[in-house]
């Protein structure tokens, strides 16, 4: 009894001693870290029949151009859930149809996952609006702020520069994309006439060329006061505003420069002024 008694009171600081030792501790350590490996590998690498992970995997069905409700349906034959986690506008796809998913077709997925849908807003539409009389430009900036696609058709037939027509009309819904047609004036470029009276004949095409104006007609006038040659009058009259490449008649003093004057005399009736005359032929009365 009493060999006993000291052996059971010298085994107390005997393992004290040991787990203070290096060697103590290591032992202690190693055996710690058995049982947690165990501990992960019986539960996690060698999962029992009812552990959840111990699933059959399946194939991601391509869920495009579905509707909401074919999908999920498709999906929960699976054992899979289908969310709608967002919403895109699409100009082709009808709303509600399925867009975009993830995962995506063709990858694995298990009992219990998850598959999030974005499903179709819908086209976007626009109102056309009102640009009538704005800038061009301006106009077609608007336009494709709003999304529009624009095609331009300039003109310089209208003297006021600005939108004349917008196809399809203001006020017509459009689904995009679209192309939305301007017809647009550039306006005509106005210029002052410039005062051409008494100047010769000979110098007028120069001034005119030089205020991007053009020579119309000529008439002349036989009796006129002013010298032969001289500019009596014109049309428009001098200051007049006038399109760019616009016409200007005159009325010169004299006869045509191919006229027979031989059989002139002084009782010549003078040619009224507003009666045109074409340079080959004399426009007078011989008695």
């Amino acid at each position: 009894m009493s060999f006993e008694r000291r052996n059971t009171k010298r085994s107390g600081p005997l393992l004290a001693g040991l787990l203070r030792s290096r060697v103590g501790r290591a032992i202690a350590f190693t055996g710690i870290m058995f049982v947690i490996g165990y501990t992960i590998s019986s539960q996690w690498l060698s999962p029992s029949v009812d552990d959840p992970m111990n699933t059959e995997f399946y194939q991601i069905p391509n869920l495009s151009g579905l509707g909401l409700v074919d999908a999920t349906e498709m999906l929960a034959e699976l054992g899979l859930t289908g969310v709608v986690r967002s919403q895109l506008r699409h100009p082709r796809v009808p709303e509600g149809d399925i867009v975009a998913q993830s995962p995506l077709p063709g990858q694995v997925g298990r009992n219990g996952d998850t598959v999030r849908l974005t499903t179709s807003a819908g086209p976007l539409s626009r109102v056309v609006p009102n640009l009538i009389g704005l800038g061009g430009d301006d106009a077609a900036g608007i336009l494709r702020h709003l999304g529009f696609d624009v095609d331009i058709v300039r003109s310089t037939e209208v003297e006021r520069a600005g939108v004349m027509e917008i196809r399809p009309g203001p006020g017509t819904r459009l689904i995009l994309p679209v192309t939305i047609e301007l017809a647009v004036s550039e306006g005509s470029t106005i210029v002052t006439v410039p005062d051409l009276r008494g100047r010769h004949v000979d110098d007028v095409q120069a001034v005119l060329e030089d205020g991007q104006l053009q020579l119309g007609a000529i008439r002349y006038q036989v009796n006129a006061p002013e010298g032969p040659g001289r500019v009596v009058s014109q049309s428009p009259a001098p200051s007049s505003p006038l399109s760019l490449d616009g016409f200007v008649s005159i009325v010169v003093a004299g006869i045509p420069p191919d006229s027979v004057s031989a059989d002139l005399t002084d009782e010549v009736e003078p040619v009224s002024s507003d009666t045109t005359t074409d340079r080959s032929t004399p426009q007078m009365r011989i008695r």
